[in-house]
Parts: C-alpha cells; sequence; structure tokens
C-alpha cells in the first residue's frame, strides 16, 4: 500500500487504538501531539492523508487544517468530530467520523480520500 498517515492528537488511549488499527490495515503511522508538531512534520515527510483525533478543539482542528493546505492543498484530512459533537466545515476537511465509531469507517474513510492507484495526486 505504502501510504503514510499523520494521526495528530493528544497520546490517548483511543489514538494508540486508532494508530494500530491503521498499522494493522497497512498504513505507515506518523504521530503528532499537538498541532505545531503536525505542521512541523508535513514539511519534512511525505504524508498521503491526516487523520485528527477528537481531543483536537474545533478551532485548533480549522487553524491547523488551513496551516496544513497551504504546505500540501492535495492533503485529504479526516476529522473525528469532538465529543461534544462540534463539526467543521466539508471545505476544510475531506471526511467527518464519529469519534465512537466502527474502527472500519476510518479505513473505509481512508480508501475514499486516496486515490486508488497507490499514486499521491
Amino acid at each position: 500500500m505504502g501510504w503514510t498517515v499523520l494521526c495528530v492528537s493528544k497520546a490517548s488511549p483511543a489514538q494508540v487504538t486508532r494508530n494500530l488499527i491503521l498499522e494493522r490495515a497497512g498504513y505507515r503511522v506518523v504521530s503528532a501531539n499537538s498541532p505545531d508538531e503536525a505542521a512541523r512534520i508535513i514539511t519534512v515527510t511525505s504524508v498521503h492523508a491526516v487523520v485528527f483525533g477528537d481531543s483536537l478543539s474545533a478551532e485548533q482542528r480549522v487553524e491547523l487544517a488551513r496551516a496544513l493546505k497551504s504546505v500540501d492543498q492535495t492533503v485529504p484530512i479526516i476529522a473525528f468530530n469532538s465529543s461534544n459533537g462540534t463539526q467543521i466545515s466539508h471545505g476544510i476537511v475531506d471526511e467527518q467520523l464519529e469519534s465512537l465509531g466502527d474502527p472500519d469507517l476510518l479505513l473505509e474513510a481512508l480508501e475514499r480520500v486516496l486515490p486508488v492507484d497507490g499514486n499521491k495526486p
């Protein structure tokens, strides 16, 4: 598969579980514990998709999505809704998921946003 996914979330059991799910599905996972760390990583690492955990506030997710898209506007972003149900505009992220949903939903979302032929657009 060869896809690298940047997961942005404070360290938590939920984030560890998401990372394990992605790794077992064949993705290479790079983790960032803060928006600043994510912005730094995307400038030095080839990232094919970004997943925002629900520990980031809506404001942090919007700000980070804009920053990441300014570095690479083709990188798809998947965001888990915050625990209070706050969603962010689909113009800023490509997919939104419920935090407590089926783990397969994350894998399905990645399949929807990543090119089928294995090449980054």
